[in-house]
């Protein structure tokens, strides 16, 4: 069984990641069940976690216990947090509880796609309404551009699995559960970014905002640096040496940079490789790699090496909640070292392979239409 100080550990940091009461107590709730005394132990642990939703926890122990001597040890944490200033509910009795307690509705629920190359995702937020059935708030959300497209609909869990499916369907990124109160806070982020480039938010976004404001809760850090550790990641450059390799993934599959940004430096590359001067295949290579070296100069040495930053951090939580661990790591472990300007002698290995990748794209369609018009060419 689990070590019962790393459970109210986990929950410490679930609660200070913003996570929601019902995801945090259902990590837990299952050990509870197993052993009474393990209910107990926790609840003593709890008090020092001197928080709101730890009294909301606690509440909910008391609810699902029925061991009277573990329900003491709750009733006497729920005290011991009261007396440190802490908001805690009367505890009822199970006759006021089953006259006056309110309909139980589910949890809310949020949703995340990956990111595509220009920096678009898929958001969902799922509220429930007892007796009436679900308000979906899904949308399309840029990094550069702030909120492309926002719909908000009633619907019932049946068609919202259906409309899920669809647009899952035509979505060529996986999509994976998410705390809605994070969800909440990349909606308004890009609410922000939608007024700075003055462009004017979709009308159902603007009906939409308040509640969206209140689910929110404020991040410091994207959401993945709550579940993987930073500070041993930072230190393995194993990991940061494979970042080139993410490319490969499916995930990633997608990604290029945009052919207006890459296009000069294409060109260079073909006219190095068409030159008229005779060069061996290290002076090429050495033509190449200078041209490599210009373009991540260029492009990445300084807000757009930091949109990256973020856009990675993004999908290494997209990654861990698809259960690739390793992927997500090297993911964060890129993303980290974009927090420092770029290395010309040792180049970000994700960015530098993305630059070639993007290049040999571009060259390998100009060798497609170039070889399409050298055959329509009729021989005398």
């Amino acid at each position: 069984m689990e070590d019962i100080q790393t459970v109210a550990e986990r929950i410490k940091t679930d609660i200070a990641g913003g996570k929601s009461e019902e995801e945090i107590l259902r990590s837990f709730l299952p050990l509870l069940g197993k052993d009474p005394r393990t209910a107990g132990s926790l609840a003593e642990l709890m008090v020092t976690i001197p928080d709101r939703v730890t009294a909301r926890l606690l509440h909910r122990m008391l609810e699902e216990i029925h061991d009277k001597k573990v329900r003491k040890i709750i009733k006497r944490s729920l005290y011991r947090l009261k007396s440190k200033g802490i908001a805690v509910e009367e505890i009822l009795s199970n006759q006021e509880r089953s006259i006056l307690r309110p309909l139980q509705t589910d949890p809310r629920e949020g949703f995340a796609s990956g990111i595509d190359f220009l920096g678009h995702r898929l958001l969902w937020l799922v509220i429930p309404h007892p007796g009436r059935g679900l308000t979906v708030m899904h949308g399309i959300v840029s990094d550069s551009e702030g909120i492309v497209d926002f719909s908000q609909e009633e619907m019932t869990r049946k068609g919202l699995r259906s409309f899920f499916e669809e647009v899952q369907g035509k979505n060529q990124f996986p999509t994976v559960e998410m705390e809605p109160p994070y969800v909440a806070f990349l909606f308004a982020q890009a609410y922000q970014a939608s007024l700075e480039k003055k462009r004017t938010p979709p009308q159902d976004y603007l009906r939409a905002k308040s509640e969206i404001e209140n689910i929110k809760k404020d991040y410091g850090k994207p959401l993945i640096y709550s579940h993987l550790q930073a500070d041993a990641i930072a230190g393995d450059d194993l990991l940061l040496r494979k970042g080139g390799d993410l490319l490969k993934a499916d995930i990633f599959s997608g990604w290029r940079i945009e052919e207006e940004q890459i296009r000069p430096y294409a060109d260079e590359v073909w006219e190095a490789e068409g030159s008229k001067i005779v060069l061996n295949p290290a002076q090429k290579e050495a033509r190449f790699q200078g041209v490599y070296q210009k373009a991540l100069a260029e492009l990445f040495s300084g807000e757009r090496r930091l949109l990256y930053q973020r856009r990675l951090e993004e999908m290494a939580y997209v990654l861990l909640k698809l259960g690739r661990e390793e992927e997500a790591k090297i993911s964060l472990s890129v993303a980290m070292d974009l927090e420092k300007p770029l290395n010309p002698i040792q180049p970000n290995p994700f960015l530098f392979q993305l630059v070639i990748k993007s290049i040999f794209s571009l060259l390998a369609e100009a060798y497609e239409k170039k070889a399409k018009e050298v055959s329509l060419i009729v021989k005398p």
